[in-house]
């Protein structure tokens, strides 16, 4: 149930047509588990828990550098040199004190993973690196959990819908197989800020709409930063055959 305060905190929300308490109440009782405190954990992270997600594990081996400041809008100049996911979990824990919140200081591994996957219902990869990424989506994968992938990088974005728990998906292997992390990042092509915010802010509203109305088929969108065109491609015929998939 909502308490009175929890009541007039989401009133916005609440009022929606199809929204109301019940919805509300799916988004209490979701856990999520959010791995990057980057640029775009940093927007979605904040959306996720002004709406009121239930629970957020944040998960991040980095610490909080100078170059950092220009688009992860969760640190201050102060938290130079500390954890990245600590950082992060301080301002969201005063944003909403509704939410539980909790950190994990390393980053995450296929020697974690069973321990993290075993306690969340979605995961939202909001790496930077495609190493990261592929191992996030094959974990996933094997242990049926959905996710939703995003990347920003110069000007322009990606998010990824795999709905792993729902049905037999294609994954981000399949998308992108011979992609590799020489094709380039922020550290040597750079981003514009406003894009991470834009992307992050994104992974928070479809999580949000696939735990009101959940939906089985795989999605992907390409955004063009300085044009502001957001493009939708069909996935539908798409079948995995990647030797990540769990066979039963």
């Amino acid at each position: 149930m909502l308490n009175d305060l929890e009541f007039i905190r989401y009133s916005r929300q609440l009022m929606l047509p199809g929204f109301g308490e019940a919805a509300q109440l799916k988004l209490k009782q979701t856990r999520v588990l959010l791995i990057g405190c980057g640029g775009l954990g940093n927007a979605a992270s904040q959306y996720l828990v002004s709406s009121g997600i239930g629970q957020l594990t944040l998960v991040d081996g980095d610490k909080v550098e100078l170059s950092n400041l220009q688009r992860q809008v969760l640190f201050r100049d102060s938290d130079r040199g500390f954890n990245k996911a600590k950082m992060a979990a301080r301002q969201l824990k005063q944003l909403n004190p509704h939410v539980k919140i909790t950190t994990v200081e390393q980053h995450f591994s296929a020697n974690n993973a069973n321990e993290l996957l075993a306690n969340t219902d979605w995961v939202l990869d909001c790496t930077d690196n495609f190493q990261s990424r592929k191992l996030i989506n094959q974990l996933c994968q094997q242990h049926q959990i959905s996710l939703i992938s995003a990347a920003a990088i110069a000007q322009q974005g990606q998010l990824m819908l795999w709905p792993f728990a729902q049905s037999r998906s294609p994954c981000y292997q399949c998308l992108f197989p011979e992609l590799t992390d020489q094709s380039g990042n922020c550290s040597n092509l750079g981003v514009l800020a406003p894009l991470l915010g834009i992307i992050g802010a994104m992974q928070a509203m479809l999580l949000i709409q696939q735990i009101i109305q959940p939906d089985n088929q795989a999605k992907f969108w390409h955004f063009e930063g300085m044009g502001f065109r957001l493009i939708g491609y069909d996935m539908s015929t798409t079948t995995c055959q990647c030797q990540s998939v769990k066979t039963a």
